[in-house]
């Protein structure tokens, strides 16, 4: 084969996309920390399942390649979780940034140059590349493929899979903590099964009964597999939400124009149509847009409360070829008994005052939140899993605020967070503070000033991130050293700094220890705030309140969280 059509490079995604939903719990496994919180693979799986699925709905509607990639790529931007969900979206769109409109097929020559491109985007949208991870898979991938005399398509997946494997088990050797757990990356992992099952889909193999898989790759796969954790944990047992259902209100407006074109000599010429210009003034008039870009002709969907504004905004890059409008505020209100228009009218003013975004653990520090600060916008992760850019979209619009704080409790939700603000700059100012705890999240709540501007707000809360000691204790799920500290299966693990500092059999030794090792980097601290989750006695706890005064003079701010998968989260102030 020497080229790709539309329909099997799109079934070569959908293939990609079962192989790492086939996956998905051993990637998790392959986390460094062995803390039950691995989501590398759950993140990958949505990301990637949730764009499949969207273009499968959408593709009768889609004709080029152009517009499959334009379209997927928006769909797995919008369903991106984590870091890892993120990362995986801009190399997909990096790999779709060569194609032109008039591209028919992909030849051998342009994929290469996709790949090429996959790779300068994925490291673009980092601020901060680490190698031996997911990057470094698509950096080796785009070095050499160009080296490469390749005569066909297949060929050239083969070794590009090839070429990842090969980095992929590489990976502990660049990053220490890799090597010290015995394990390859887990986000390589799932770019290349997504890869595997590409190559898988092009050549007709049919991986649950593979009757002519080539030997080189086998043999590669398993020496990868050799280095990476063997059990078979089920620790991941969380309810991961769809997308949040699209009850949006106003009106749903579908229009076709045909770009420069003009139906009478009185009306003026049409502006030279440009997608990203397009996109942001139309966004400016509503939200949930698609717009289809397909040579002469444009397709726009988009909910806002004024249509006058969306086909005001259309009709000047050309005239409509169709028009469709629907109200949705009376679906509403028609499927839903008892709301009268008033109740939703409200919901596209915008105030001027700073309002909170939080991420949380569990629900009961949800409500601690509304009930200690005032924070209603709260997305609770163990109901959900980390939030896809949709999602923080949906709860900045839910405060009804011009100025949106959005505080992370994860690392792995930042990347998210910045792209939702990132999308939303029009017509909101969003600051994302990447507070990395719960109680970090809280330290910051505790110096929000509602008569402070968003800047003011921002500057002390990052503030008092940077100088809150914290730290949190989990339990293990596997034996294995960690930064020098031997761990076993079930015992209480401290972790200070992304570190492991300590591994304990007893519950109440470990987390005294923990103190123990915080008071000594915070000498002066007069108050200690202990967030304890599920499994935690009174007793124990009231042991610890009593250690810390006793010991240390401290008083204790207990929050019953009930979060499952740390057993505590401490911090000193």
């Amino acid at each position: 084969m020497k080229s790709l059509e539309t329909k099997i490079l799109v079934s070569m995604f959908e293939n990609g996309a079962k192989e790492i939903a086939k996956h998905y719990e051993y990637i998790n496994e392959l986390n460094v920390f062995p803390v039950p919180d691995g989501d590398t693979g759950t993140n990958m799986k949505i990301t990637a399942t949730s764009a499949v699925e969207a273009l499968n709905k959408q593709l009768p509607e889609l004709g080029s390649i152009y517009e499959v990639g334009k379209f997927f790529c928006r769909q797995l931007l919008m369903n991106a979780r984590g870091n890892s969900g993120v990362i995986f979206s801009q190399i997909i769109r990096g790999f779709f940034e060569p194609i032109e409109e008039s591209t028919k097929k992909l030849t051998i020559e342009l994929i290469v140059r996709c790949f090429i491109s996959a790779k300068e985007k994925a490291y673009k949208s980092i601020s901060n590349p680490v190698e031996g991870t997911i990057l470094t898979i698509i950096r080796e991938i785009s070095e050499q493929l160009p080296k490469e005399n390749i005569n066909d398509v297949e060929e050239l997946f083969k070794k590009a899979l090839t070429i990842g494997l090969n980095a992929l088990e590489k990976t502990p050797e660049i990053l220490p903590s890799l090597k010290e757990a015995k394990v390859v990356d887990s986000g390589g992992y799932g770019l290349c099964k997504f890869l595997e099952g590409m190559y898988n889909q092009l050549v007709n193999s049919d991986d649950d009964n593979v009757q002519n898989k080539d030997i080189e790759i086998e043999k590669k796969k398993e020496t990868v597999e050799s280095i990476s954790v063997t059990s078979k944990n089920t620790f991941i047992q969380s309810k991961v939400r769809n997308d949040i259902s699209e009850e949006g209100f106003g009106y749903c407006c579908e229009f076709i124009i045909q770009k420069d074109f003009i139906t009478h000599e009185k009306q003026p010429l049409k502006i030279k149509f440009d997608l990203n210009k397009f996109e942001k003034e139309m966004l400016l008039a509503g939200e949930s847009l698609v717009v289809v870009d397909d040579s002469d002709i444009v397709k726009v969907h988009i909910h806002s409360i004024t249509p006058s504004l969306v086909f005001e905004i259309g009709q000047k890059y050309g005239e409509f070829l169709k028009l469709k409008v629907e109200n949705m505020t009376l679906q509403y209100i028609e499927s839903h008994p008892g709301v009268s228009p008033s109740d939703l009218f409200n919901k596209f003013s915008l105030t001027d005052d700073v309002q909170i975004v939080a991420t949380c653990p569990s629900r009961k520090i949800a409500d601690y939140l509304k009930n200690e600060f005032g924070i209603n916008n709260v997305i609770v992760t163990e109901e959900t899993g980390n939030p896809s850019t949709n999602e923080i979209m949906n709860q900045i619009i839910n405060c009804k605020s011009r100025n949106i704080l959005v505080l992370t409790d994860d690392s792995n939700i930042i990347l998210s967070a910045e792209q939702a603000a990132t999308f939303m700059k029009e017509r909101y100012d969003v600051v994302v503070l990447k507070s990395k705890n719960i109680i970090e999240v809280i330290n910051a709540c505790l110096v929000f000033s509602s008569e402070k501007s968003i800047s003011e707000n921002a500057r002390v809360m990052n503030r008092a991130i940077r100088k809150q000691d914290s730290a949190m204790l989990s339990v293990s799920v596997k034996t294995s050293k960690f930064n020098g500290v031997h761990v076993e299966k079930n015992d209480f693990i401290g972790i200070y700094d992304k570190k492991i500092v300590l591994a304990e059999k007893n519950s109440e030794i470990a987390i005294t220890n923990l103190i123990k090792k915080l008071r000594d980097r915070n000498k002066k601290a007069q108050l200690l705030y202990i967030v304890y989750g599920q499994g935690v006695t009174l007793r124990e706890i009231r042991n610890i309140e009593k250690f810390a005064n006793e010991n240390y003079g401290i008083k204790c701010k207990l929050i019953d969280g009930g979060q499952k998968i740390y057993r505590y989260f401490i911090g000193m102030s």
